[in-house]
């Protein structure tokens, strides 16, 4: 781990001397894309405001957190975290994944929040002609079940997605979801009143060893297969098992802490090990800090001192805590809880001590192997980007109207794609239902719904969801992702608190790229602002992560990838709706208007008239026209069933709230308007509603009111049919065994 020649030149003139090699380790990690965010951090500040009405703790720490409301005489908050495991998942895949989850757990874990659920968004390569590119897939869905299911969180879900500009480089994005008391908030920084009390710095959880050496600045550089080795070196190793038990002491740790009035800081070790976490924790507050790496928990005493202070070793935090307490905490982690009879060497140990001078100082053998300002490992580092507009390549042509034998064959051939069919075959792998708190599961609605409370009404519904229209557009990948999963979360009667994001982008040293990065930025930006429940108060942005060099040494650079995840607040769990048709005599509205935009689509893959048309754009004030609209439906009890339309369009919605369930003896009638290619393949945003005869005037009434574009299309018969029928006379039959039969077929065989 060196540093290259521009960062070089930066540590020779901050330090007036050559850095030693733990410096160069450190300022290797720190710099790099990953820790920095030195490409995206200005683009970042300009468009990512942070704060908002119910936000607790936002962009900043290692998790955000958001007002759920008061209960009980407590204030709830929810955590959030969302991060990227991309590079060590296509490396070593079932490594990779694991470790993704178990990072992201601890960033939750670590603000003192009960861990209620994780989410992920899983992007694969196609390629039929390479074993490789599927076996990536099986193992990456292993190593996320590896993970979450032996911790015993429940996984609410996601996305899995299928592109061949994947091949080379899968995408493997997870989000974890906690509880926590408002009061029992724990920071990610060393407390305030350390300039007047002795602060000691103690490391918790397993021994340290060499996995993950190089990890960040791995995760920072295009991935090279003639740098196999050393990018096997750099993907960190699991222990689910390891942290399960160290959650539980880290609560004891915790609640103690809370009993005595006791202030702490806590930090997960992710990228740059205990460098990162040591050096973030001190300067977050103006401090620094001297680190003993002799003291550190290893596994073996010929670890040099630069894979000590760098190794990205896994279930490990760094906690901050008055040196009084510092007993305390050994005691409840080595002796209550015997942590080295888990792992070898194993426990909680004082590596160091807080500073009142801003200095990131090591030792090792009572010398002096590191010395560096502070602020310059976390804050300091300087580069500067073109950015380039990238040209259009969308024609804007008009798409022509093909016969009813071709809508019947689009029909049939959309469902089996790979994005659209079943994906029952990949979350069957998850445990969905430990802890008991899971009320609406994956595949059962557009949103998976938890009741954290026994006694309480109240839920949390969430959605992780991204696209392919980078390709086409990357303002609107942006903004739509954030659209569909605001959308998800309404269709179940929730609204919107919180977003995260992740973004997924090739090279920023490209000026192209970084314009797809900024576009992506502002789409979600504009979108938080336009959707949010609340007049001038965006939906708060409160975590996200930044992935970078996501392609190969080839050139083959992934489709810009943002994505996002929304959570969401039900206000009473029993109103909570799914898409699931159960009832024969439904009256089935379409609400949205349809555009003949199919840049980015499903259609697109096998209609190529569509292929050069624009992505379908996020129209913001019809979109929260019918948002709220539905919202409101959905509180007084007004809509049965109610289904998101996007990937696919309405075709593949109305589809799915037929075949998503169990087999029933039910199909529809319905009547297509004269535009039948836009009207059923569109994935412009809407959603189709079921609503009994009894609501139909009610809900009509709301939707003229409102003036919003609706569409009848028909109604549920008791029949296990889809009969489509077009304003010329012709008339299209499907039965739903057939249709089952396309979208139930498994991609791979995971």
């Amino acid at each position: 781990m060196k540093l290259n020649g521009n960062d070089l030149k930066q540590a020779q003139l901050l330090l007036g001397r050559d850095p030693n090699i733990v410096e160069q380790a450190i300022l290797s990690t720190m710099w790099s894309e990953h820790c920095s965010y030195k490409s995206s951090k200005s683009i970042l500040k300009t468009y990512f405001k942070g704060g908002g009405r119910d936000v607790l703790i936002g962009i900043g720490e290692d998790a955000g957190v958001v007002s759920l409301g008061d209960f009980n005489g407590e204030t709830y908050g929810v955590v959030v975290a969302h991060e990227s495991h991309n590079h060590p998942s296509q490396v070593l895949p079932i490594e990779g994944a694991a470790t993704g989850v178990g990072g992201v757990v601890r960033d939750v874990c670590c603000m003192g929040a009960e861990i209620i659920g994780v989410l992920n968004s899983l992007h694969f390569g196609i390629d039929p002609a390479s074993p490789f590119v599927n076996e990536i897939a099986q193992k990456v869905v292993q190593g996320v079940s590896d993970y979450a299911n032996p911790l015993g969180v429940p996984v609410l879900g996601g996305e899995t997605i299928f592109h061949s500009s994947y091949n080379e480089n899968c995408l493997v994005n997870v989000a974890a979801v906690g509880l926590v008391k408002a009061s029992k908030v724990v920071h990610s920084f060393v407390p305030k009143c350390a300039a007047t009390v002795p602060y000691d710095l103690i490391l918790l959880g397993k021994s340290t060893d060499a996995t993950g050496f190089g990890g960040a600045s791995f995760s920072s550089a295009t991935l090279d297969s003639a740098n196999e080795m050393d990018n096997i070196g750099a993907v960190q190793v699991h222990d689910p098992f390891m942290q399960r038990v160290l959650t539980e002491a880290i609560k004891a740790v915790l609640n103690d802490a809370h009993d005595h009035h006791i202030e702490i800081g806590f930090k997960d070790l992710g990228a740059g090990g205990i460098s990162c976490a040591a050096s973030e924790i001190a300067a977050h507050s103006g401090f620094g800090c001297h680190i003993h790496l002799d003291a550190v928990n290893v596994v073996s005493d010929s670890l040099p001192p630069h894979i000590i202070a760098c190794s990205e070793t896994q279930e490990r935090f760094c906690l901050a805590v008055p040196r009084e307490y510092s007993a305390t905490v050994l005691s409840i982690v080595n002796d209550q809880f015997e942590m080295a009879n888990m792992y070898p060497n194993a426990g909680a140990a004082i590596i160091g001590h807080v500073v009142n001078e801003q200095s990131f100082v090591l030792f090792y053998n009572q010398e002096k192997v590191s010395d560096l300002p502070i602020q310059a490992i976390t804050t300091d580092v300087q580069v500067t980007r073109d950015i380039i507009p990238r040209i259009p390549t969308v024609s804007k042509k008009d798409v022509s109207t093909p016969s009813s034998t071709t809508i019947h064959d689009l029909c049939m051939s959309i469902l089996p794609l790979p994005n659209v069919r079943s994906k029952e075959y990949v979350y069957r792998h998850f445990d969905s239902g430990v802890k008991g708190q899971t009320v609406v599961y994956p595949g059962e609605a557009d949103a998976v719904v938890l009741k954290p409370f026994l006694e309480q009404s109240i839920g949390i519904a969430t959605s992780m969801d991204s696209n392919l229209y980078g390709a086409v557009d990357a303002y609107v990948a942006g903004a739509y992702a954030v659209a569909e999963s605001i959308r998800n979360i309404i269709s179940v009667g929730a609204s919107p608190i919180a977003l995260t994001d992740c973004l997924n982008f090739g090279n920023p040293e490209i000026p192209e790229n970084l314009f797809d990065f900024q576009e992506g930025v502002k789409g979600i930006s504009d979108a938080a602002q336009a959707l949010s429940f609340y007049e001038n108060d965006p939906i708060p942005i409160v975590s996200g992560n930044v992935s970078f060099y996501n392609e190969s040494k080839s050139g083959s650079a992934v489709v810009p990838s943002p994505v996002v995840m929304a959570v969401g607040k039900v206000l009473d769990i029993r109103k909570v709706v799914t898409p699931v048709i159960l009832e024969a005599g439904l009256r089935l509205i379409v609400l949205g208007e349809r555009y003949s935009e199919f840049g980015g689509s499903q259609l697109a893959e096998i209609f190529p008239d569509c292929a050069a048309s624009n992505a379908p754009a996020v129209r913001f004030d019809d979109e929260q026209l019918v948002n709220m609209c539905v919202y409101e439906c959905i509180q007084a009890g007004l809509i049965k069933n109610c289904h998101d339309v996007s990937q696919g369009g309405v075709w593949v919605s109305l589809c799915e709230m037929f075949l998503a369930g169990a087999e029933s003896p039910l199909g529809a009638s319905l009547s297509i308007p004269e535009q039948s290619l836009p009207f059923l393949f569109s994935e412009s945003g809407g959603y189709i509603i079921a609503i009994d005869e009894t609501c139909y005037k009610k809900v009509i009434d709301r939707l003229t009111v409102s003036d919003i574009c609706y569409y009848e299309l028909g109604n549920v018969i008791e029949e296990p049919m889809v009969h489509l029928h077009f304003q010329e006379g012709e008339q299209l039959d499907f039965s739903i065994s057939d249709l089952r039969a396309s979208w139930s077929v498994k991609l791979v065989n995971v």
